[in-house]
């Protein structure tokens, strides 16, 4: 089965230098990490309004939102981390074992409530993505 969770996550961790983790990190991970979750799935009909448009009931294939929370203990690092996760999946197109990545765009980008972890006195920030990918 195509899924572009598989691309994405390799994309990520070679680009963050980090593990990633699909909707939570496991228990006693220290930072930096990242955790993504496919947030919802679009799956479109067109619907032909004209004699050149493509046949009415064609499908498109199928978009996925996905949220990819990064996870680090300095501020300005969480940032760096976050550009090279959106240098890498902004504008890919391509193939990733068996699935063929029309689109990847990155549509969001913010901070996000930092967070103590279990026992420490600092704060660990995080960046939130919401990148918008098209798979077939």
């Amino acid at each position: 089965m195509a899924a572009p969770q598989i691309w994405l996550r390799s994309a990520i961790e070679a680009a963050a230098g980090c593990d990633a983790y699909p909707v939570q990190a496991p228990e006693g991970v220290a930072p930096p990490y990242v955790i993504y979750e496919r947030t919802a799935t679009s799956r479109e009909q067109i619907v032909a309004d004209t004699l050149d448009s493509p046949a009415a009931g064609t499908l498109l294939p199928p978009s996925a939102a996905i949220s990819v929370l990064v996870f680090v203990d300095d501020y300005v690092a969480v940032w760096e981390t976050s550009s090279a996760i959106v240098a890498a999946l902004h504008g890919f197109a391509g193939e990733h074992e068996g699935t063929t990545i029309e689109s990847s765009l990155v549509i969001d980008e913010r901070d996000s409530e930092p967070v103590y972890m279990d026992g420490r006195d600092t704060p660990t920030y995080v960046v939130e993505l919401t990148v918008e990918v098209r798979w077939s």
